[in-house]
């Protein structure tokens, strides 16, 4: 028995076979995007984790980082950074935006996803401090800017303060050397005439300093993390201290010809 109708029964059903099919590809397109953001996602919360390079208040040293770190890659791309300027102690002062682009090997145009990571003094932040592992709290997904672009952050004009290379033979000599009747004064002209300059790209000396009591001579130069300090006993002895740093902290003892006259005991690291 033939069937009924069979071009009405094929018209009906072929819209159904074109639905099905459209709706498998969207489906499949809609997997790969979805593999493709996590991809996108985890390599900017990997970029944003490995960053840190020392402790620093400028989101635009975490933006010269980034830089450095994506020098020659085509993917991901520093587009901007933004700093806040009402931040307070321990808070983000700044974020930095990546764009990520992924290729398709279907025909299908790349792609394409911006996240934005936050910073602090230490490196980057989430709102949740045991979430730092996680890329969702890490890089946050951002709509890409219409006129997105690689950036090429600012440059670095600030002086690098250094301890020059010879100066605490210059130091040990001076001190050595000194008069009795010499002047904190007179010390640190010796010192300065005779330091080695420094070398490096923006690198300027620390300002020395010199105090003088109880026939002793302190000397120091430095910060808490390059500090040069010396002392020239009673006796004539002249020695170079090694001071914890934690005792050279601001708030603490600090990097002071001061301290270097400080007794021995007083320099040691707290227990």
């Amino acid at each position: 028995m033939r069937p009924r109708h069979p071009r009405r029964i094929a018209t009906l059903v072929a819209p159904f076979l074109v639905a099905a099919a459209l709706a498998g590809c969207s489906s499949a397109t809609s997997a790969r995007d979805a593999e493709h953001a996590t991809e996108a996602r985890h390599t900017v919360a990997e970029i944003a984790r490995h960053l840190y390079r020392g402790p620093t208040d400028t989101i635009e040293d975490y933006a010269r980082w980034a830089d450095e770190q994506l020098d020659g890659r085509a993917s991901p791309q520093l587009i901007g950074y933004t700093t806040y300027p009402d931040a307070t102690h321990q808070d983000p002062f700044g974020a930095l935006q990546l764009r990520v682009t992924i290729e398709r090997y279907d025909g299908a145009d790349p792609y394409v996803a911006c996240f934005e990571s936050r910073f602090d003094y230490w490196g980057v932040t989430t709102e949740n401090h045991a979430r730092w592992d996680d890329d969702t709290a890490v890089a946050r997904p951002i709509d890409c800017p219409a006129d997105a672009h690689p950036i090429d952050p600012p440059v670095d004009t600030r002086p690098v303060l250094v301890v020059p290379d010879g100066t605490e033979d210059v130091v040990v000599d001076v001190l050595t050397h000194a008069s009795a009747q010499a002047s904190a004064d007179d010390i640190l002209t010796e010192v300065k005439k005779r330091m080695p300059q420094p070398t490096g790209d923006r690198e300027v000396a620390f300002d020395p300093s010199v105090a003088i009591a109880d026939q002793q001579i302190g000397f120091a130069m430095g910060n808490a993390d390059h500090c040069l300090l010396a002392v020239r006993r009673p006796t004539g002895e002249v020695e170079v201290l090694h001071v914890p740093r934690v005792l050279l902290q601001p708030g603490e003892l600090g990097c002071s010809a001061d301290t270097a006259l400080r007794p021995v005991d007083q320099l040691r690291a707290p227990h």
